[in-house]
């Protein structure tokens, strides 16, 4: 399942991304964006940036020899405001935090925000750990 549609921009340690949600979306019930497909998409922002500040000069951004896994460890803050509808077009930012690196294994928090037409539908806090591993 793919949350994102577009990378805007990955400027230092912020991402931001758009996603429109379509009618045979995963997490959309009764015509809107359920709040657990908010928080996947904030995760899939999060972990393109991962992904993209992680990777060695020359390799791609998506690699399917890479067994990458982000995976989101605590949510610390989440604050839902709205629900959005089927056609809407969700603009997602995030800012990143280092906490720990290794060879295999990134732990980042995670300031993120879900806007909808200029109106916060989410906010969150949120631990995020990637492990990088080649297959």
């Amino acid at each position: 399942m793919v949350m994102v549609d577009e990378v805007i921009a990955v400027r230092g340690l912020e991402t931001e991304t758009s996603f429109l949600v379509k009618p045979d979306c995963l997490f959309a019930r009764a015509g809107k964006l359920s709040e657990a497909g908010m928080l996947e998409n904030l995760a899939q922002t999060s972990f393109i940036f991962l992904n993209y500040f992680f990777i060695r000069p020359g390799e791609v951004l998506w690699d399917k020899a890479k067994d990458n896994l982000g995976v989101i460890s605590t949510i610390m803050d989440l604050e839902i405001s709205l629900l959005p509808e089927v056609g809407t077009r969700l603009c997602t930012y995030t800012q990143t935090e280092l906490v720990f690196t290794s060879d295999f294994l990134k732990i980042c928090n995670i300031q993120g925000r879900v806007i909808i037409d200029g109106e916060t539908a989410l906010l969150a806090t949120m631990k995020m750990l990637l492990q990088t591993q080649e297959a």
